[in-house]
């Protein structure tokens, strides 16, 4: 079955999105360590989304998934969106249709609601920028080049 939104879709951000969501399910659980209060460091879609992002060549988006959890996703060049570590959900990654109408908006489909942007200052509470979390988006990137690497 092919779905209705692929006519939406580039064959290039499908491709590539196949290629993350092979990558990122072989991602196995992997120690983070401790932050700066002693909590053991938990993969956040913030860490997955960084990494996924400098793996792939992609941008990635903080903001809020409607209405109020912070969130981090990625940005095709076809402005659609690539949910590495969609909120509250089993399964993922996901890729919605991003695509806007010629006023802007993103009349196709639901992300005009779900996937909100803000600033990463209004969101990161200045976590994003400390020690423990810069080395998490590192392991995490490292070992998803090693996995990129041997799916080739």
């Amino acid at each position: 079955m092919t779905p209705y939104v692929c006519e939406l879709l580039p064959q290039s951000d499908i491709d590539l999105f196949k290629q993350i969501r092979q990558v990122v399910q072989s991602l196995p659980d992997i120690d983070l360590g401790k932050d700066d209060v002693s909590e053991q460091v938990l993969l956040s879609c913030h860490i997955l989304g960084r990494a996924t992002a400098k793996v792939f060549g992609l941008k990635y988006i903080d903001g809020y998934f409607y209405p109020n959890y912070q969130h981090t996703w990625l940005l095709t060049s076809s402005q659609n969106i690539i949910d590495v570590y969609p909120v509250a959900m089993f399964g993922g990654p996901v890729l919605f249709n991003g695509r806007l109408d010629k006023d802007g908006h993103c009349s196709y489909s639901p992300t005009r609601w779900l996937y909100l942007p803000k600033s990463t200052r209004s969101i990161s509470q200045r976590r994003f920028s400390k020690p423990w979390f810069r080395k998490s988006v590192e392991k995490i990137r490292k070992e998803l080049e090693a996995i990129k690497a041997r799916l080739k």
